[in-house]
Parts: structure tokens; sequence; C-alpha cells
């Protein structure tokens, strides 16, 4: 399924940098981002920049404040194109 790739994906690409669940239904993955204490920025400039589209946490909060969360939906995208956003998204954080 599309989840199971996305979540094999994150395991090769993001171990040690991010955490996640797996969703029992759905199309998104919340991920919290280690090291990251607002999302925004980096969801905005950087992985914008590197074409890698995810929704930061603080959005989704009535009153936002930072988060360490983003959002990933993963319905869509191929698999080859999950592989390669996180991929980019590891590199950004390892930066």
């Amino acid at each position: 399924t599309q989840r199971d790739h996305f979540l094999k994906s994150a395991e090769k690409h993001l171990s040690g940098l991010v955490k996640w669940g797996r969703p029992n239904a759905g199309m998104f993955v919340w991920m919290k981002l280690l090291g990251v204490n607002d999302t925004q920025e980096l969801i905005e400039t950087k992985a914008v920049e590197s074409k890698v589209i995810l929704i930061p946490g603080s959005v989704f909060c009535p009153n936002p404040r930072p988060s360490q969360y983003v959002r990933a939906a993963y319905s869509t995208a191929s698999p080859e194109d999950m592989d390669t956003a996180l991929e980019r998204l590891a590199h950004l954080l390892k930066e």
C-alpha cells in the first residue's frame, strides 16, 4: 500500500532524525522532527526550495505556536516521489 511504502522509505531515510506513528487509516502521517523546535520556517523555506512539500504542525493549531511536527500526505505520491522527498528531508535535517 501507499502507507506501507511511505513508512518503509521513512525508516530508510529518517531513522534517528524523525519520529512517526503508523496510521491505521487515512492518508497522512504525522512526524516529529527531532532537534527542530519550529517546523514552519524549515518547511516554508528550505523544504519548499528542495521541492519537499509538508505541512507545518502549527497551522493546525487554533492559536498558532511553534511545533516540532509536520503532516505528510502519501496517498497521491508515487513510491519514487516519496523516496526522493524523504531523502531530501533527511538531508535538510542533517544540515
